[in-house]
């Protein structure tokens, strides 16, 4: 294995961790960059609102893109992006300055996270891929470890402009340099770039009942993570009464939590198969966070809390597994496409969320979370099927 071969992964994982920087930074300090506006939390929340938006778009016109060019290319770009908006947030003037900034990470995201997943299938031998799926998404989740305290840290010392300038666009420029070094340069992508390509690309994935079915699971295992994103924080201070540093070091561990379920999830998808992981799992993740929002202890609820992030990092590094070898011909298109789905499923259940808590409160929110992931459950018996179990790697 040449030293470029050993570099790749590193790279690729050091993507996933920077490109989620953005979204904690903002979500963390969102009233003090509120204040620099003059404006209330609420109206600056909409930068993320509008960057989930564009980047669903976006994920379309990649899915396009990657019948006309390399995916080496695609993803650098994607990289570049999000190293200007990092800058360009620094900078920001105005809330519509900011909002313009703050979308272009979204557009970033949209190129590097399908990209990236399509450049391990390339890259990576069938049977290290569901193992390095699994590492590249606990890179992801080590963000949230890492990200969090430094950016509280930094903003201490010199406000929130400080925490893009000396932390955000730092590790940007970090994953686009690296990147550009060890992937290996090439002028097309897996697609076919005739005039039919883009045509004979989207009909491949929307005439596949099992990719077409493993976007619906996209959509519901990354819309049910996020609500529970969104909301476990609240949840834990407004019902047990806990501090903000107790629910910080909770999500620690949560974090850490999540990211031994994807580095697990390549040793039992290579043993068991994707799909049938993802049954497994499905349900009991969705039943863990349904006891969450109902138990009234606090220590079996955050007992029953991380253990529902270890069953969801094993679910979501499964089902991307899964999708990533629906099409292998079209590979950057169907995760693009996935993307779109699970970003848009994600936009829409927060809402959904959000109204359910207004209506009814927490208790419901977590029957709301186990009824969809019961619908992924069935999604997965009667339309997912496991591309590579014809070739005994399946289930």
């Amino acid at each position: 294995m040449s030293r470029r071969e050993r570099l790749f992964l590193p790279a690729i994982s050091l993507v996933r961790f920077s490109s989620n920087l953005p979204g904690i930074l903002t979500g963390l300090l969102l009233i003090e960059i509120a204040g620099s506006f003059g404006t209330n939390v609420g109206m600056m929340g909409q930068i993320r609102t509008m960057s989930s938006g564009v980047s669903v778009v976006a994920c379309f016109l990649v899915g396009v893109m990657c019948v006309w060019f390399g995916h080496e290319l695609l993803f650098v770009v994607g990289l570049g992006l999000l190293s200007v908006s990092a800058y360009l947030c620094y900078i920001a003037s105005s809330f519509e300055f900011m909002l313009v900034a703050f979308s272009l990470s979204g557009v970033g995201m949209a190129f590097v996270g399908p990209i990236g997943m399509a450049l391990i299938a390339k890259h990576v031998p069938r049977d290290r891929r569901p193992s390095a799926v699994g590492w590249t998404m606990a890179a992801a989740a080590l963000a949230y470890l890492v990200g969090a305290p430094a950016f509280a840290f930094i903003a201490g010392i010199g406000g929130w402009r400080l925490a893009f300038l000396g932390f955000v666009l730092p590790f940007s420029l970090l994953s686009l340099v690296s990147s550009y070094l060890v992937l290996p340069s090439e002028a097309k992508g897996e697609g076919n770039p005739s005039s039919g390509g883009v045509v004979e690309a989207l009909k491949a994935v929307g005439t596949n009942l099992s990719a077409s079915a493993c976007m619906v699971t996209t959509a519901i295992v990354i819309a049910t993570w996020s609500v529970h994103l969104v909301f476990s924080s609240s949840f834990l201070r407004q019902t047990f009464g806990l501090s903000r540093g107790f629910v910080s070091l909770s999500t620690i561990v949560g974090a850490s939590s999540y990211i031994v379920g994807s580095v697990l999830s390549g040793r039992v998808v290579n043993r068991y198969g994707r799909r049938r992981v993802a049954l497994l799992v499905s349900v009991p993740a969705g039943l863990m966070l349904l006891l969450y929002y109902n138990m009234p202890n606090l220590w079996v609820t955050l007992g029953v809390s991380y253990g529902a992030c270890v069953l969801f990092g094993m679910l979501h590094s499964a089902n991307t597994n899964l999708s990533l070898e629906q099409i292998p011909a079209f590979r950057g298109t169907m995760m693009s496409l996935n993307q779109a789905a699970g970003n848009f499923g994600s936009t829409l259940v927060v809402m959904l969320g959000g109204w359910a808590l207004l209506e009814y409160g927490y208790r419901y929110l977590g029957v709301l979370i186990a009824v969809l992931n019961l619908l992924a459950f069935v999604v997965y018996w009667l339309m997912v099927k496991d591309p590579l179990s014809d070739l005994g790697t399946g289930d």
